[in-house]
């Protein structure tokens, strides 16, 4: 069975082949670095040519849902991919598995940024021996704070689910027992 984990895999490996210009204009022009942060590229042709056991794996993970667009054959069923056509941000559990993804269609009249579901932290749990923890509302704020470098060695920084705390957030701060500072970025 695929993981969400094993698919974001290629969705890195999308963005690293020569006809993914477009997402890496985007990154470019946001100052995102795909060399040096877990990002992928979606072009939503992830469920093409495979097993339709693979279809209802992806269906059951969320990333495909049944549609009532036409079809180019008879018999074949059409579907609607969540975040055709993004660059992907990988949430994860305490484990360090992929269990939610953010995608942000960059390519549209206006920018669409949308979760696969409520689970996860991004970039991920913070480490045990945490002493400060800089709170962001976006998973693009974190991104950019990670890529500046200026987190220091204990520090550590995670973005809240549209700028909402859930659970996963006071369950993840509540085991860092050497905690000494949480600093909360706004927009």
């Amino acid at each position: 069975m695929e993981t969400l984990d094993t698919l974001f895999k290629s969705f890195e490996m999308g963005l690293r082949m020569p006809k993914a210009v477009k997402p890496k204009e985007y990154l470019k022009s946001s100052g995102l670095d795909y060399t040096d942060l877990r990002i992928g590229f979606n072009s939503g042709q992830f469920h093409h040519n495979v097993s339709q056991e693979l279809k209802d794996n992806y269906e059951a993970l969320g990333v495909i849902q049944k549609s009532n667009a036409g079809v180019s054959k008879e018999g074949m069923t059409a579907y609607t991919v969540f975040g055709r056509y993004s660059v992907v941000f990988p949430l994860m559990n305490q484990k360090n598995e992929v269990v939610n993804l953010f995608a942000i269609r960059f390519d549209m009249e206006t920018q669409q940024a949308e979760y696969l579901n409520s689970e996860g932290i991004y970039p991920n749990y913070p480490p045990p021996l945490t002493k400060r923890l800089y709170i962001v509302p976006t998973v693009l704020d974190c991104a950019s704070l990670l890529q500046s470098k200026i987190l220091e060695n204990r520090d550590s920084v995670m973005a809240l689910h549209n700028a909402e705390l859930l659970p996963q957030h006071l369950e993840a701060i509540k085991t860092l027992h050497e905690l000494e500072e949480i600093i909360i970025i706004k927009n």
